[in-house]
This record gives C-alpha cells, structure tokens and sequence, in this order.
C-alpha cells in the first residue's frame, strides 16, 4: 500500500509540474447549496432552475462519528493521531484526573478533545500547563462506549485529531478507502458540483498536501462531470478543481472590510489561473432579534458578485424557501442578476461603481434585452416615540420614496401620516405588532408579516418625493397599547438615482 501510494505520488509531482491544461473544466456559475436530503433534491433543484444556478451537494468523505463501529467498542487503530504522549504516572479505572508529559500538541485546537489510551478512550473538559506536565481536568473515561481500565506509567497516550462537526478522523488508508466509498455513491446522483469546504483536513496524515490530490483524484475518477470545488487551492488541488470558494458567508455589516479583501483575493486567483468565487450569502427567516432577509440585503451581495465578476454560494434552505413571503422574487432577481454577469454585460466603468461597499443598487427590466440599474440610497433605521417625531432625512437624489415600516412587540399603529416638504403620504390601515407595511417606489403597499409574506393590500394615499440634500419629515400615528406597552415601530427609507441602461449581450 505504502509503496503504491508513493508512486502514485511521485505522478502528482510529475503532473503538478508538467501539466499544462486543467483535469477538469473551469467555472464562475453560482450555485444554491444542497441540503443532502433526497426529499428534498427535486424541490431545490426546481427553485435552482429558477434562478439560474448550479446546485452543490457538500462532500465531507473523511468523518467518523463517534458512534462509528471505527471508535467503539474497541478504538480502531486508524483513527487518525495528532502525536505521541506518556502518562507521567499510573492511573486506575476511576480517575477523573491525570497527568502527561509536556507536549506542544495542544498548540493545536480541538473541539471534543479526544485522547486515547490503549483501548480506551477519554475526553477532558480543561487542560493546564504546570512545569513540564500538562494536567487534565473533568475528564470522561471510557467515552463513546469504550471500556475504562487502569493504565501503567509512561502508558501511551494519543492526542487524537477531530473537527468541528465533533467527529473524529481517519488515517490515510482509511480515508482513501472512504473517499472511495463516498465518490462511488455520489456518482450515483445528479449533482452537477460537488463542494469541499475542509480540504485542508484530508492533509493532516503524512502526506500532507499530495494526500489532497489524492483525495480529489478519487472524486474525480468516479465523477468526471462534475465540478469540483474547494475552500483553499493548493498544488496538488490545483489540475483537479473547478474553481475555489473560500466559504466566507458576507451581510451589509461586513461592508467596511469586505472590498479590499476582495480585491486582494481576486488577484491571487487570476495569478494562479484559477476561477475565484466572492463567498457565500445566507437567507434567513425572522428569528427572536434577527429580521428576515430583505431584497435590500440581497441585492447588495449580488451587487458585489456582478462588481468582481466572481460566482457565489447561495445557502437558501428548504424551510426558509417555503416560508419566506420573497422566495420567488429573490430568485428571479438572482437570475437577472446573474444572466448579466455571465454575459458580461457590466461595463469596467458600472463595475468599479458597483465595488464600492456603502453603494446599494436595484436592478428593474425594461425590455427584453434592456435593464435599469438603479443607484440606490437606503436610510438607517429611524425609532418613533411617538411625541414628536420630526426627522431630518437625507437623499443624494431627488426621487420617490420607498418605505419599510416594522411592527414589533406589542398593540398596533394606524392612520400613519408622513409630512413633507411636498405634501402629505397617508396611509389609512392598522399595523400590528408582528408586521410590516411596504411601500414600494411604483407607488404600491401592502401589510405582510415579518417574513414578508403578504397578508392584505394597502391605499396609499399622497406624495412620496423627497429632495436631493436634507427634508425636513414628520410622522405621527394613532397608537393602540397592549398589556400597558406601546409598539416598537421602526421605519426606513430608500430613494433612486438615475437608471444606467444595461444591455444584455
């Protein structure tokens, strides 16, 4: 085995070296991230159809769970070791507590730290350092099922590796003979992309990164269609994979730091000739303090996406598509944005605006082959008490106001009334505690809850236009109490700038 994965080894080398073309073929398609669950294949690859995209199917081929016939009842000797440890002293089948050499393997990380001794295996809450020993504390002997005995001084001990989904893994033989098994399955579906979001941990054995090339020539062999996509590149990675994904999950509050580290990224993926993804993008449902993914946060990433011209993930779960009132107008949105990108229809010029990290865009077809991109401007969210709510909101452009009002807590508003320079914006409908009134720049409205779904239309009634520069705005409401609690009512603003026509190629 040893000298036949040398060999094969030594072939790496070669082909690293002298290869010049790619094993497989190269893409930026976004993708939507698959749940794993059969049931649930042919609705996500309906709403991936939908929207355009790939759909990606994550691969993790060298987990062994801690109820793997592998850990118990008698430890396999594959289970993959960080290093080697003494006990300083004998300890008996009841200890809780013990000692071991002074090593630096616990430098290292470890979510569920797993040592073992013989055949047994024990788990500890808290490790010091004390002179040249390390001390465990709250230790769990015979963990996972294995039998607990009495162990010698200067025992062996093992430091064994683990990951943060709490398994534990293999060693080389091992995990060759697993990522076997798990390629031969996935060749069995329909997955056009296959997603490895921990490459670096098929490279913690000996072999370090040739044991990745390794790996992926295996996925490869049994799933020569398919992309193949990683969370790092490395030399041995490189013939064998589609494009690179770093598996960094973005949102408007990573907006400072977002553009430069882009910006260096993507050069270091255009040097190495490799295709270079932006990350990944998360919808969510309303959840205790967090609200529901708005169209404003999504166009925002895709903004980004079209602006360094680079595919994305798109983590959009099952249950959060069947409850999010927006799910089809996002994915169709994430079509149209998409189609663009990979027509190149964005100019150099709109994609440098499109970079910066503060500027929010909407996208609006016109005609078949016509977009409007719309510079947009979105407000910070503005708190009422409901005394004297006098604001001062600014535009950098003159233009109809959309709006975003949050109900939440307890009681309800009605008759909500916004005064402007330019009249009056009247709404004449009640909002409980629980909703939101949307108001959009075409003029219409509509109560949903907080997961935007739609529950009744709304009347507008009045002008909606603020001036470029600062307006004076003032807002009141009839306000129903609840248990002795007034609502929280939140409400933001958006207004346009002028459209740049986009052309699709």
């Amino acid at each position: 085995m040893k000298k036949t994965f040398a060999i094969v080894c030594l072939l790496y080398c070669a082909m690293i070296t002298f290869a010049q073309e790619p094993l497989v073929s190269r893409s930026t398609k976004s993708y939507l991230i698959a749940s794993g669950n059969p049931k649930d294949e042919t609705y996500l690859k309906d709403k991936a159809r939908q929207a355009g995209l790939d759909i990606g199917l994550t691969v993790l081929a060298n987990r062994i769970p801690t109820a793997s016939k592998l850990v118990s009842p008698k430890p396999s000797k594959h289970l993959l070791k960080q290093g080697l440890l003494h006990l300083q002293l004998p300890i008996d089948d009841k200890q809780n507590e013990f000692a071991v050499y002074h090593s630096e393997l616990f430098d290292i990380p470890s979510t569920i730290n797993v040592l073992q001794i013989d055949d047994e295996l024990v788990t500890y809450r808290s490790v010091e350092k004390v002179g040249n020993i390390h001390l465990f504390y709250h230790c769990v002997r015979g963990a996972f099922g294995t039998r607990r005995v009495a162990h010698g001084k200067n025992a062996v001990v093992y430091k064994l590796w683990d990951t943060t989904e709490r398994t534990l893994l293999p060693d080389l033989e091992t995990q060759d003979q697993m990522a076997q098994s798990e390629a031969k399955k996935i060749a069995n579906t329909d997955y056009p992309l296959l997603i490895f979001n921990d490459l670096k941990s098929y490279a913690y054995n000996d072999q370090g990164d040739l044991s990745i090339g390794h790996f992926l020539d295996t996925m490869h062999k049994y799933n020569p269609k398919k992309l193949l996509q990683a969370d790092l590149l490395t030399p041995a990675a490189w013939p064998y994979l589609s494009r690179v994904n770093e598996n960094q999950f973005w949102n408007e509050n990573m907006r400072s730091t977002m553009v430069e580290t882009l910006a260096e990224k993507q050069e270091f993926y255009r040097k190495t000739q490799m295709p270079w993804m932006i990350g990944n993008f998360k919808i969510h449902l309303a959840y205790k303090n967090r609200k529901a993914t708005s169209m404003e946060e999504l166009e925002w990433f895709l903004s980004k996406a079209a602006a360094f011209d680079a595919g994305f993930g798109l983590d959009f779960s099952v249950e959060t598509m069947r409850k999010h009132g927006l799910t089809n107008i996002m994915l169709n949105t994430i079509r149209t944005w998409e189609s663009l990108r990979l027509s190149h229809a964005f100019s150099d010029r709109i994609k440098e605006s499109l970079k910066d990290p503060y500027s929010d865009w909407h996208i609006k077809k016109d005609e078949d082959s016509t977009y409007l991109l719309y510079p947009q401007y979105n407000s910070r969210r503005y708190f009422c008490d409901f005394t004297d709510d006098q604001w001062e909101w600014n535009s950098p452009y003159t233009s109809r106001f959309a709006l975003s009002i949050c109900v939440e807590g307890k009681g309800s508003i009605n008759n909500l009334a916004f005064m402007t320079p330019n009249g009056i914006l009247y709404f004449s409908c009640p909002i409980k505690a629980g909703q939101y009134l949307i108001y959009d720049f075409e003029g219409n409205a509509c109560i949903t809850d907080l997961n935007y779904n739609k529950i009744a239309d709304v009347v507008a009634q009045g002008e909606s236009v603020l001036n470029e520069g600062t307006s004076p705005v003032s807002f009141n409401c009839e306000v129903k109490m609840e248990e002795r609690k007034k609502p929280d009512v939140t409400i933001r603003y958006y207004t346009h700038g002028e459209a740049e026509i986009i052309r699709k190629p």
